[in-house]
């Protein structure tokens, strides 16, 4: 009867520990919505062309492409970034310095805005193929 109980309880005591090793967090980690790439949204900016790709891993990618004098110019910046709630802090890292901006971020659906100094700009979601020619 002892081998019994012993038995049964070792048997509850593994099925409980199972149970705690399946009950993780299943909610996304905080940014998790913002990660992907995203195309200003460019009414009334005529030609120009913003697009931003934000990596699981905290890596940021900033592309501008505009046209001046009939001359097509592309400029790419990199960094890091993290969210905090709905802060987004972005640090761009340059050859010589980095420097960090301060923003608050909202994601709806498929639009991303991003609102930096009272300013809000919005962004819509792009595949990743269309900044990873930039790359």
């Amino acid at each position: 009867m002892k081998k019994y109980i012993n038995s049964l309880i070792f048997l509850l005591m593994a099925l409980v520990s199972v149970g705690f090793a399946s009950c993780g967090d299943d909610e996304e980690p905080k940014g998790a919505d913002i990660v992907g790439t995203w195309a200003l949204d460019d009414t009334g900016f005529g030609a120009a062309v913003i697009l931003f790709q934000f990596t699981k891993d905290g890596t940021f990618y900033e592309v501008d492409k505009s046209m001046l004098n009939g001359e097509t110019g592309v400029d790419v910046y990199h960094g890091t970034y993290s969210v905090s709630g709905d802060k987004l802090t972005v640090t761009y890292i340059y050859q010589y310095e980095t420097e960090t901006v301060n923003c608050t971020y909202q994601v709806d659906g498929n639009k991303l805005t991003i609102t930096s100094d009272g300013h809000p700009s919005t962004f819509i979601r792009v595949k990743d193929s269309v900044i990873e020619q930039y790359l």
